[in-house]
């Protein structure tokens, strides 16, 4: 798997990124097999875990962090992307998509209104793959942005 390099700017994402990459060590593609849940401990209540589905054309939460359960007044394990409203599920089914059909990490900077307060955050895709070679595993990790950051 040849190097990307993706500009981060919070330090969580950083080391997360960081992580992800030492599973591709040698050309190697990073299976989600091979990665321990204890390691991602660091990350865990800014973390989602989706499943892809077998046709790759929908997600679905095997894990939701806290920061996001409390931030959305909701858990969405068991549910589908396609689940939520259309234009968030339509925003995110198009990043996932990406990331599935090109077979690799996406970031980017997005503005949030929570309870009417903008923020600033910054999200990170990242695929795991089975023996096939097919992605199967989406980690998703999304700060937020503040003006000590870089």
């Amino acid at each position: 798997m040849s190097r990307l390099v993706l500009i981060l700017r919070h330090q969580q994402l950083k080391e997360l990124y960081q992580r992800w990459l030492k599973l591709c060590e040698g050309e190697h593609l990073p299976m989600a097999q091979d990665l321990e849940p204890v390691e991602l401990r660091p990350w865990l209540d800014n973390l989602v875990v989706l499943d892809v589905s077998v046709d790759g054309d929908d997600f679905v939460y095997a894990y939701y962090g806290r920061t996001f359960a409390s931030a959305f007044h909701a858990d969405t394990v068991g549910k589908s992307v396609a689940a939520l409203p259309k234009e968030q599920a339509d925003i995110l089914k198009q990043e996932y998509d990406r990331v599935v059909r090109e077979r690799i990490p996406v970031a980017r900077l997005y503005e949030a209104d929570f309870d009417g307060e903008v923020q600033k955050w910054e999200r990170l895709v990242l695929p795991l793959f089975d023996d096939r070679g097919e992605v199967v595993k989406l980690l998703v990790s999304a700060y937020r942005l503040t003006g000590q950051q870089p």
